[in-house]
């Protein structure tokens, strides 16, 4: 939400709104190791000081190289409850290089706030590695969001547009029964550090 005491007050929101259209902007790529069709992921993202926000998500594997994604939940933050609203896709190109090579693509809403709300689409292009246990990922994406402002602060408008690029790097670690994955998002200015937890289901 946005500082009530702040000085510099337009900067202040674009810097807050910038930072949650960037956390709703992850993607999170399965394990092509995963043989499950449906699977969760549940964790939590640092977005700035003392900001510890949930993080839900589900994955479901339609063919071989395409899942689709969703995030449908909500919170309790500061008074507020926020309610998150996602679909996407992640698309796994060229067999010949093993599916390598993911597309993302995502759509995600934020309501409840009682400063603004927010809308972005999402898409990014991710590598992903293998090394020993481990599973690397990184890649480039871009975000465009819009946010429809309850609080109007001098220059500042009612409602903003806005696009973001960014950097995606991430960390996984299959285990039997919960996969670790550690991610990073950032467009230098803003970074975003996650943890996620994903249990396959069936």
């Amino acid at each position: 939400m946005f500082d009530s005491n702040c000085q510099n007050c337009s900067k202040s929101v674009r810097e807050t709104v910038s930072k949650s259209a960037l956390w709703l902007s992850q993607s999170y790529v399965p394990s092509l190791l995963n043989k499950e069709r449906l699977s969760l992921n549940f964790g939590a993202s640092l977005l700035g000081r003392n900001n510890l926000i949930p993080n839900i998500s589900s994955t479901f594997k339609i063919t071989e190289n395409l899942s689709l994604t969703s995030k449908l939940y909500t919170f309790t933050y500061k008074k507020t409850t926020p309610q998150i609203l996602g679909f996407g896709f992640n698309y796994y190109l060229n067999k010949s290089s093993n599916y390598n090579w993911i597309f993302c693509l995502q759509k995600v809403d934020m309501k409840g706030l009682k400063d603004y709300r927010q809308s972005v689409v999402a898409l990014s292009l991710i590598r992903k590695l293998r090394v020993k246990t481990f599973e690397l990922l990184f890649g480039l994406g871009s975000n465009f969001n819009k946010q429809k402002l309850y609080v109007i602060y001098d220059k500042t408008l009612e409602n903003m547009e806005n696009q973001i690029n960014y950097i995606d790097i991430g960390i996984l670690k299959k285990n039997k029964y919960l996969d670790i994955n550690f991610h990073i998002i950032s467009n230098f200015d803003i970074q975003i550090i996650s943890i996620m937890l994903k249990k396959n289901i069936f």
